[in-house]
Parts: C-alpha cells; sequence; structure tokens
C-alpha cells in the first residue's frame, strides 16, 4: 500500500463514532474500504507479511479491537493462527483449533459466517485466552473458501471488547474482502509453492553444474571414469556403481569400464556379473532405466541408460541394500548419466585422435627425412657434374647446389617446428652461414652480421626468402669479393604492416651502367620474380651509402595481414 493512502485512511479512521461520519457509510465508503483492502491483500506474495497487512488494515477499517487470520492445515485437520493485530491473548502460531471447535473452528466447520454479538454465551463457544482478565464481548468468524469449490483455507475473526452489533453493510464488506484475501492466500500459497520448487531446481542445476565441472575437468579416460564412479555414489547414495559400455568392436558385447568402490568392484563375478549383464542388456534394449531387485545376491540395481545422440551406448547400475525404495531424484540421475556419457565418448575420441596424431606425426616426420636426403642426393649429383664441367658450366651448376641446399635448410628448420611461423632473423643467421660455409669452405673469409627486429614469416614465404637470401649473398661474394673478402651485413626491419629485408657488402660495387630493370642475369631475374611474383614486394639494387652494393626488398608478412584484416574498422 503507498504511503500517502495509507496516511488517508489513518485520517478517515480517526472519525467521530457518530453513525453519518463512520468509514463504511455509504457505498462510496465501502468502496474504498474494499479498495484498501484489495491492495494490502496483493501489495506482496510473502504470506506472512500480507496477512499482517490485511489484519492491520481490517481492524483499523472494521474500529474492532483485535483482528485474526486463521490458517487451515489439510494434513492435521487443524487451524492456526498466522496473524493478528491489535489485542492478542496470544501471538501467531500458539493457537491452535481442531475443525468445529469453537466459533472460529464452527465457521470453518460449517464453511458458513458466524455472528456472535454474545460471544460467551454463543454454542460452540470455547475459553479463549483473556485480555487484561476480559474475555472477547463480539465474534464475526469468516471462512476463507478458496476458488476451488469446497477447499477451505482459513477462518477471518473479528472481535472487540465490548458487546458490538455489525451493521448488515460491514457484514457484506467482511464477506467481499473474505473472497478478496482467500484469492490472495491462495495466490501466496501457490507462489511459496512455486518458489519451493524453484529453489529446489536451482539447487539441483548447482549440484549438476559442480559435477559437469568434475566430469569435464579431465580427457584421461581413468581418471574420468574415476570421477563419475565417485560423484555418482555422492549423488545417488548408493553403495556401489558399474560403468558398463556396449563394446565398439564388430559383435562386441559388454565391457566393464569401472566398478567402485573396492569392496563392489570385488563382488563382479559368477551370478552378480550375469544379473549385472542382463540388466544392463535390458537398459540397452529399451532405452529406459530398470529397476531389478537381485534376492539372491542381496542388492537392487537401479541401471540407467548412458545416452549419447539418440541411442543407448552403455548404462549405470547403481546398488542398493536389498528391500530400499528406489531412488527419487530420477530426473537429477539421468542428466547426470547423460554428461558423464558424453564425456566417456569425448575422452575416447580424444584418446582416438591422441593416437592417430602420433601415427601421423611419425609418418610426416618419414617424410621429411626422405624429403631432406632426396635434396641431398640431388645437391651431391649435381656438385659431382660441377667438378666434370668447363669453367663456365661449373658456376652454374655451384649455384644450383647452393639453391638446394639453402631449400635444404629451409627444410630442417620447418620440420622441426611446430609453429607454422618462423623468425626473419633466424632463417637469415642459417641461410647466410650454408651459402658462406658453401662457397669457402672451412676457411672464414668472409665477415657477416644479422640484426634487426624479429618479424615472423609464414612457411611459404620462409622458402621464398632463403632463396631471395642465397642469391644475393652468393652474388655479393662472386661479383663484389672478387679481388678479396669483405663483410655482409643483413638488417631486419618492420615498417608499420611491412617488412624491410636489407642486404649490404662493402665490395667492389656496381657497375657504372648498371640498371636492374634492364639486366639480363639469370640471377637477377629469379630474385625479381621471385619479390614481386611471390612476395608481391618490392624490389631496390643501388651502391651502398659507404661503398658495396645494397639490396632491399619490401613486402608483407602473411601472418601479419591476417591480424591486420582481423581489426574491426
Amino acid at each position: 500500500m503507498l504511503d500517502n493512502e495509507w496516511e488517508t485512511l489513518a485520517e478517515l479512521l480517526k472519525a467521530p463514532t457518530d453513525p453519518s461520519r463512520r468509514v463504511l457509510a455509504g457505498p462510496v465508503g465501502r468502496l474504498q474500504a474494499l479498495h484498501w483492502i484489495t491492495r494490502a491483500a496483493t501489495s506482496s506474495l510473502d504470506l506472512d507479511e500480507m496477512l499482517n497487512t490485511v489484519a492491520r488494515v481490517l481492524r483499523e477499517t472494521m474500529r474492532a479491537d483485535s483482528c485474526g487470520i486463521f490458517l487451515y492445515d489439510e494434513s492435521s485437520g487443524t487451524l492456526t493462527l498466522r496473524a493478528v493485530d491489535g489485542v492478542s491473548p496470544d501471538r501467531p502460531g500458539r493457537i491452535t483449533l481442531p475443525l468445529g471447535v469453537g466459533i472460529t473452528g464452527q465457521a470453518a466447520l460449517t464453511r458458513r459466517l458466524q455472528i456472535a454479538f454474545d460471544a460467551p454465551r454463543h454454542p460452540a463457544y470455547v475459553d479463549y485466552p483473556h485480555v487484561d482478565d476480559r474475555p472477547f464481548a463480539s465474534q464475526v468468524s469468516v471462512p476463507l473458501i478458496a476458488r476451488q469449490p469446497g477447499r477451505l483455507l482459513g477462518v477471518l475473526n473479528i472481535l472487540t471488547l465490548e458487546p458490538r452489533e455489525f451493521w448488515p453493510e460491514e457484514i457484506d464488506f467482511l464477506e467481499t474482502a473474505a473472497g478478496e484475501i482467500a484469492i490472495a492466500i491462495e495466490n501466496a500459497l501457490l507462489y511459496s509453492e512455486t518458489d519451493a520448487e524453484l529453489r529446489r531446481r536451482i539447487a539441483q542445476l548447482e549440484l549438476l553444474q559442480q559435477l559437469w565441472r568434475a566430469i569435464a575437468s579431465t580427457l584421461d579416460l581413468g581418471e574420468l571414469l574415476a570421477t563419475i564412479a565417485t560423484r555418482a555414489i555422492e549423488l545417488s547414495g548408493a553403495r556401489g556403481v558399474s560403468i558398463f559400455r556396449q563394446s565398439r568392436a564388430k559383435g562386441g558385447g559388454l565391457e566393464l569400464l569401472r566398478a567402485a568402490p573396492a569392496e563392489w568392484a570385488a563382488r563382479h563375478e559368477g551370478a552378480l556379473e550375469q544379473a549385472l549383464r542382463s540388466v544392463v542388456q535390458e537398459v540397452l534394449d529399451s532405452g529406459a532405466a530398470v529397476w531389478r531387485e537381485l534376492p539372491d545376491d542381496g542388492v537392487a540395481v537401479y541401471a540407467l541408460p548412458m545416452i549419447t545422440g539418440r541411442r543407448a551406448v552403455g548404462a549405470l547400475c547403481l546398488a542398493y541394500r536389498y528391500g530400499t525404495a528406489p531412488p527419487v531424484q530420477t530426473g537429477l540421475l539421468h542428466a547426470f548419466t547423460d554428461t558423464a556419457a558424453i564425456a566417456i565418448e569425448n575422452a575416447e575420441l580424444y584418446e582416438e585422435a591422441r593416437r592417430g596424431l602420433a601415427r601421423a606425426s611419425a609418418l610426416l616426420r618419414e617424410l621429411h627425412h626422405r624429403v631432406r636426403n632426396n635434396l641431398q642426393t640431388v645437391a651431391a649429383l649435381l656438385s659431382l657434374q660441377a667438378r666434370r664441367a668447363g669453367p663456365e658450366a661449373r658456376a652454374v651448376l655451384q649455384d644450383a647446389v647452393s639453391r638446394i641446399r639453402s631449400l635444404t635448410v629451409v627444410h630442417d628448420l620447418l620440420s622441426g617446428r611446430e609453429m607454422p611461423e618462423v623468425s626473419l632473423l633466424e632463417l637469415a643467421r642459417i641461410v647466410v652461414s650454408q651459402a658462406v660455409h658453401s662457397l669457402y669452405g672451412d676457411d672464414v673469409a668472409v665477415e657477416w652480421t644479422i640484426e634487426g627486429d624479429e618479424v615472423a614469416v609464414s612457411s611459404r614465404q620462409t622458402t621464398v626468402l632463403a632463396l631471395l637470401l642465397n642469391e644475393f649473398v652468393t652474388n655479393a661474394v662472386r661479383h663484389g669479393f672478387a679481388d678479396g673478402p669483405g663483410r655482409i651485413a643483413v638488417r631486419v626491419r618492420a615498417e608499420g604492416a611491412r617488412a624491410v629485408l636489407e642486404v649490404e657488402d662493402d665490395g667492389r660495387g656496381l657497375p657504372a651502367d648498371f640498371d636492374p630493370l634492364r639486366s639480363r642475369g639469370l640471377g637477377l631475374q629469379i630474385a625479381r620474380t621471385l619479390v614481386e611474383v611471390d612476395l608481391r614486394g618490392e624490389l631496390e639494387i643501388g651502391p651502398a651509402p659507404r661503398g658495396g652494393t645494397l639490396v632491399r626488398v619490401r613486402f608483407v608478412p602473411e601472418g601479419q595481414v591476417a591480424a591486420a584484416a582481423s581489426v574491426p574498422s
């Protein structure tokens, strides 16, 4: 009830006792009072709060000394004082009346209104505890009847310490208010039952969530089965649990995955084992749970199907003492069993995938080994051919050998990694070292350095960049250092989304008439094709600031392209 409405009611109730000023005088006053009663009855779904509010409003409205509301308990057949306002012989919950006892009990038994101007002389009167040694003089008891015909909810009592006659409009008002109160009580009881059921369901869901987390915490099949067995016993209160599964082998029978605890597992032999398998087979055939008592073994078994998809793949058997009643929370057990079935299937699929991955890894290692051996064989054959060729052919063959060996280096680098990306700095160190060693052997005739930013490139770009680095170093050694050894510097840096690879030498430098766009050298043509077609980048060749040659390649690493594409605009 709103505060201003309650204040208005309180002011009206302070009016003199002149009949012309009575709150209930006239239809407007009665409607206003009924409105207040209805608002009080519907202001809360909490039963006790609603009853206390209604009792207060009714007492003030009726100018009574006390207003009490009794509720009827069908299981015990008694009326219990649940709310009271005004002078009271006792607090709620302390007064209990059987049906038919007292004026209140008579109203409940007959389902009819009881009016007693002189309450102590009423035939059904019982001696209430007195208030200041005075009994209540007048009493009106109105039965509270539910919308369901004949169902008693309680009794509404209006009591006064002085004898009082009640006006017909007051009686009409009380009967109308009783109907509204009965509806409010019925709604509050339904809400209370629904709320209790909801809390029970929430508790079950929280328990299932805890069980699901425990089950989903591992993909190790042995550990998972142990967790399922332990949790099943905790949830069901069973003495033991057995987990059976239909074998995946063609024509396979039932397979016992786990039994717990140890004393129950030890009994899985002979007649009990056969009985359990018979129950499980019945569950698999029907797809429904089975309760079976096994008097010869002194146990009762509740077997639930383990369902994944649309079929039962196994069963979870819960063992109880013989003579025990079947479990009540079957829905909770079914939800747990279905979750356990999915977890077991996931663990088995994970184990199969792990074994398949191990086989694939072994085959891949063998493939890498054969590819590397083939590359080394081709390089060895070309080297042998180069020794018998003339000077011009020998240089061509040596270039081919160098390129193949750079590919071998890339192959070794990629085959030893699980990640598809490679550091460009690491690639440069390996390729430059291999190229220099191929040209000079063990003689340290060229100094070289690798420096710059960490830039990751894809496996496809790794092969292209290895060929480019080999080409640039070979050209620097053969053409730039023809007069003697020198120095090579390789630098890597990031420029926004692009990467820059520079190879600089301090050799004799480029010819005065050198034009990279018109040059027909095979090495330059290979480099330009690799940069522009494979890397989709830019190639620059020119004199170095301190003499020698500077080659610069700009391109976009493929990993950074994917990262840039994933950033929202």
